[in-house]
């Protein structure tokens, strides 16, 4: 009888795993879609048949009632063979504590409700996207509260999205999504819906827009349950939060309902460390007005060589003279909005990009600090 010791049973484990591994590296993302076995009876076809009658035998009775009825051309229209998506469906998690799928909704949908009768639970689930996106990388190119929405830019080969795991030079994916929130006051919930807008998916050089609609709803779902392990994250991160001492950036609206930093300290913490961060960034310092809580700048990009030393894309802003202007805000916040020489708000877009290298460089001062008094 052969026998094997731990250390071979080990092995062997070790081989499989390598063997699996190499096998799902060789696949591409279209065949993961498909069914890993033949597709040859898709060139059946029904032979019809004379019902014969042996000799000496009498002819049975025939009668329509169990007839089958000819397909109509309608249910020819599903996909078959090789289209057809074998994966299992999306489903929508509700890892939020209290959160509630939305039942025969249009898109997916999602409830959260506050969790305590303190907590503002629309600016939350607002706040808490604007930071999910930037997280990704994603700028808000329209965002319209009054409506309720907020419409995202080019998420572009992002595990959240795609879910392949891992890179692929030769595949390539990016998508836009609308974001639709509504408050609904009387339960103290906002409701939260996505669905695809833009696609583009490149397999070897073919690029391809369409989308199906069971395709588009799972990337919905998908994305959607991506931001609510990313909500239920901050929502622990924050109660964390609550016995320190430390200071965050985060995206969000003033008091205005303006695109703005949305800063974890008093109003005195925020104009200090805003006017030690600005020089640092190409921002010219030109007059403040600390009463009225507004900084006057002149931007100079600093160049690709900064950029490329920080790690970061350069701010979509011309080098021009702009204000930001600091609000206070409930709960100990305080709000930085950006505006133009013109005194107008700088696009959402340019905002949600520029807060990127703002929240390290706020997160590296408070870190500096905290080494300083070591």
């Amino acid at each position: 009888m052969f026998k094997t010791n731990g250390k071979g049973s080990a092995v062997r484990l070790v081989m499989s795993v390598v063997t699996l591994a190499v096998l799902a590296g060789c696949s591409s993302p279209a065949e993961r879609k498909m069914a890993n076995r033949g597709f040859e009876y898709e060139e059946a076809r029904l032979e019809g048949r004379a019902f014969l009658i042996p000799a000496g035998l009498q002819t049975p009775a025939f009668n329509s009632d169990f007839n089958i009825p000819a397909l109509p051309e309608s249910s020819r229209e599903g996909a078959i063979g090789a289209n057809v998506d074998v994966r299992p469906p999306a489903q929508l998690l509700t890892v939020v504590p209290g959160s509630q799928v939305v039942a025969n909704a249009t898109d997916p949908t999602v409830s959260f409700y506050a969790l305590s009768t303190s907590q503002d639970i629309q600016n939350d689930a607002w706040t808490f996207l604007m930071n999910f996106l930037a997280k990704h990388k994603v700028t808000t190119e329209k965002l319209d509260r009054q409506a309720g929405v907020l419409e995202t830019g080019w998420f572009d080969n992002t595990l959240a999205l795609d879910g392949w795991g891992e890179e692929d030079d030769d595949y390539q994916i990016r998508q836009r999504y609308q974001f639709v929130l509504k408050n609904d006051v009387q339960r103290h919930a906002v409701n939260m819906s996505a669905k695809v807008i833009d696609h583009e998916e490149t397999l070897d050089g073919e690029t391809s827009t369409s989308l199906t609609p069971t395709e588009a709803k799972r990337y919905a779902t998908r994305a959607l349950n991506q931001f609510s392990l990313y909500y239920d994250k901050e929502l622990k991160a924050r109660e964390q939060h609550k016995s320190s001492d430390g200071m965050t950036l985060q995206l969000g609206l003033d008091n205005n309902d303006l695109s703005a930093w949305i800063a974890d300290g008093s109003f005195d913490q925020v104009w200090r460390r805003l006017n030690q961060i600005l020089p640092g960034y190409g921002f010219i310092i030109k007059d403040t007005q600390q009463s009225l809580g507004w900084i006057d700048v002149e931007y100079e990009d600093p160049g690709s060589d900064f950029w490329k030393a920080k790690g970061s894309e350069p701010f979509k802003l011309e080098e021009d003279k702009y204000r930001f202007q600091l609000g206070e805000m409930a709960g100990g916040k305080t709000s930085i909005t950006l505006f133009d020489k013109d005194k107008k708000p700088v696009s959402s877009g340019a905002i949600s990009q520029m807060y990127i290298s703002l929240s390290e460089a706020f997160a590296k001062a408070q870190a500096d600090k905290a080494a300083t008094a070591e």
